[in-house]
C-alpha cells in the first residue's frame, strides 16, 4: 500500500508539473488573443472615423494619440508596421510619445498574412521570450492598410509561484495519507497476525489423543474459511480418532482375552493333571496316597497363588484409566518405598538432591511405579555379589527426575525393544504386565520412563514427570 502511494505521489507530482506547464501557455496565448481582438476592434473603429489611405507611411496625430491610449489600457506594447513589413510606430505602456525602432516583420510572417489574418510566433528579444502577434488592420473598404503586432512576454512568475505551492499541499497531503496508511496497515496486519498466531497456536496444540477445541468464528472472509477448514478437520480427527481408539481396544481386549485364556491355561494344567493322578492312585489303596494328597493339595495352593497374581495384575491393568491426580511430594514416594524394602537384602542407596519435588499425579499410581522398578531391579540381583540398588531424585529444568540403578546382568539389546510391551515377561512367573502399566501410568500423568543398560554391568530406569509450580501462599 505504501509502496503504491508513493508512486502515485511520484505520477501526480509529474503530471501536475506538466499541466501547470501546459496550462500556463494556453493561459497566456488566450490572454493574447483577447487583447489582440480587443485592440483591433478599437483601432478598426478607430480607423472608420480617421481614415487612412493603403500604402501610407506617415500616421496621422490622432492615430498616433490612440495607440499610446490603447498601450496604457492594455499594458502591452504596440507596434504598427505598413503592409510591407516596415515599422511605423512603437508605444509602450507608460510613455507620451510614440517612438520608431528600426524593426521589419519577419519574412514568414508576411508570408502568412497573405493567406490568413492573424499569425503568432516564438520571438526572442533582450533575453526574453515573447509571443508575437502579428494581425493585418483593413480599412472600411477592407484593404489592408497596416500590420498590427502585439509582443507578448511570457510571464511564468506565476507558475513558478503556483506550482511548488500546489506540490507542497499535494506533498502534505499525502503525506498525512501515508503516515495514516501505515497505521491502518499495521493495524490489519496486527489484526491478520493475531488471526494467524490464534491458528497457529491452536494448529501446535493439536493432540491426536485428546479432545481439540474448534475456533470460533462468525466472519465470512478469506481467514473465516482457513478457519471452517480446520474446525472441519478437528472433526474428522476426533471422528477417526474414536474409530482408532475403539479398534485398539477390540484389538487390546481380543489380545487381552487369548494372553489371559493362555495365562490361567498354565497352571490350570498341572492341577488337573495331579488331581486326575491324585484319583487314580486312590482307587489302588496306595499306602502312600496321604502324603501324595498333601503333595498334590501344596501345588494346587502355589497354582492358585499363581492364578490370584494373573487375576491382580490383569485387575492393575484395567484399572490404569482410573485417575486421582492431585499434588504430592515425590521424595514422599520414594522414601515409601525405601521403607518397604528395609529388609531387603539388597543395599539400596539414596541420593536426593532437593528437599521436595512436588508433582500433580496418582500418588498411589505413581508409588506402584517405584514399586514395580524396585522389585524388578532387587529380582535381577538374585545371582550378583554384592547386590545394590541407587535411588536418585532431583529437578531436572522444569521436570521431576528419579533414577533407580541396578548392579544387575543388564537387559539384552534383542529384549530392550520389548520391554514395555503387554505380555513380555523375562520371568518364569507372571503376565508380563508390570512395565507396560507403569508406562501407562506415567504417559498419563504427561511424564516419561526409559532405560539405560549396559549388559553385564548395570541398568538404569528413569521415570521423568512434570514439576508443579509453586503456589503463591508459599
Amino acid at each position: 500500500m505504501t509502496v503504491l502511494m508513493l508512486v502515485s505521489l511520484l505520477v501526480i507530482g509529474a503530471v501536475t508539473v506538466f499541466f501547470f506547464q501546459s496550462q500556463n501557455e494556453i493561459y497566456h496565448q488566450e490572454r493574447l488573443a483577447r487583447k489582440e481582438r480587443a485592440i483591433k476592434t478599437e483601432m478598426t473603429y478607430f480607423s472608420k472615423e480617421v481614415e487612412m489611405q493603403q500604402g501610407q507611411n506617415v500616421v496621422i496625430k490622432e492615430f498616433e494619440q490612440e495607440i499610446l491610449r490603447l498601450s496604457d489600457v492594455h499594458n502591452l506594447e504596440i507596434n504598427i508596421y505598413n503592409v510591407e513589413g516596415q515599422m511605423l510606430v512603437s508605444a509602450r505602456p507608460g510613455e507620451i510619445h510614440s517612438e520608431y525602432i528600426d524593426r521589419t516583420v519577419p519574412q514568414s510572417a508576411l508570408d502568412r498574412l497573405k493567406i490568413q489574418n492573424r499569425v503568432v510566433l516564438q520571438e526572442a528579444r533582450d533575453n526574453n521570450f515573447y509571443l508575437s502577434d502579428y494581425t493585418v488592420l483593413k480599412n472600411s473598404s477592407g484593404a489592408p492598410i497596416a500590420i498590427l503586432n502585439l509582443p507578448y512576454k511570457q510571464d511564468k512568475t506565476v507558475s513558478q509561484k503556483d506550482l511548488p505551492e500546489f506540490l507542497g499541499s499535494i506533498g502534505l497531503t499525502y503525506f498525512f495519507l501515508f503516515i495514516a496508511a501505515i497505521g491502518i496497515t499495521v493495524l490489519l496486519s496486527n489484526s491478520i497476525t493475531k488471526d494467524f498466531s490464534l491458528l497457529d497456536e491452536k494448529l501446535q496444540t493439536v493432540d491426536l489423543n485428546a479432545h481439540n477445541e474448534t475456533i470460533p468464528w462468525s466472519n465470512d472472509d478469506e481467514i473465516g474459511s482457513l478457519i471452517r477448514s480446520y474446525n472441519d478437520m478437528l472433526a474428522k480427527l476426533s471422528e477417526s480418532r474414536l474409530l482408532l481408539a475403539k479398534t485398539e481396544r477390540e484389538g487390546a481386549w481380543r489380545e487381552m482375552a487369548r494372553q489371559v485364556a493362555h495365562e490361567i491355561k498354565n497352571p490350570l494344567t498341572p492341577i488337573k493333571l495331579s488331581v486326575q493322578h491324585l484319583q487314580a492312585t486312590s482307587q489302588f489303596d496306595d499306602d502312600n496316597w496321604r502324603e501324595k494328597f498333601k503333595t498334590t493339595m501344596a501345588m494346587i495352593i502355589q497354582q492358585i497363588e499363581s492364578l490370584d497374581r494373573i487375576a491382580s495384575e490383569f485387575s492393575d491393568f484395567a484399572k490404569i484409566q482410573q485417575k486421582n491426580f492431585e499434588e504430592f511430594d515425590l521424595i514422599d514416594a520414594v522414601s515409601d518405598v525405601v521403607i518397604l524394602f528395609a529388609d531387603s537384602p539388597v543395599d539400596i542407596q539414596t541420593h536426593i538432591k532437593d528437599d521436595k519435588l512436588k508433582v500433580f499425579a496418582d500418588p498411589d499410581a505413581i508409588r506402584r511405579v517405584l514399586n514395580n522398578l524396585v522389585k524388578n531391579a532387587k529380582q535381577s540381583l538374585s545371582e550378583t555379589i554384592d547386590p545394590k540398588i541407587i535411588i536418585h531424585a532431583q529437578k531436572v529444568g522444569g521436570d521431576a527426575q528419579i533414577s533407580i540403578t541396578d548392579n544387575g546382568p543388564g537387559i539384552s539389546d534383542h529384549v530392550s525393544t520389548k520391554i514395555f510391551q503387554p505380555n513380555f515377561t523375562t520371568k518364569t512367573s507372571g503376565a508380563g504386565l508390570g512395565l507396560a502399566i507403569c508406562q501407562q501410568i506415567i504417559q498419563q500423568a504427561n511424564g516419561k520412563i526409559w532405560f539405560e543398560s549396559t549388559p553385564n554391568k548395570l541398568t538404569t530406569f528413569y521415570i521423568q514427570l512434570p514439576a508443579s509450580k509453586p503456589s503463591s501462599s508459599s
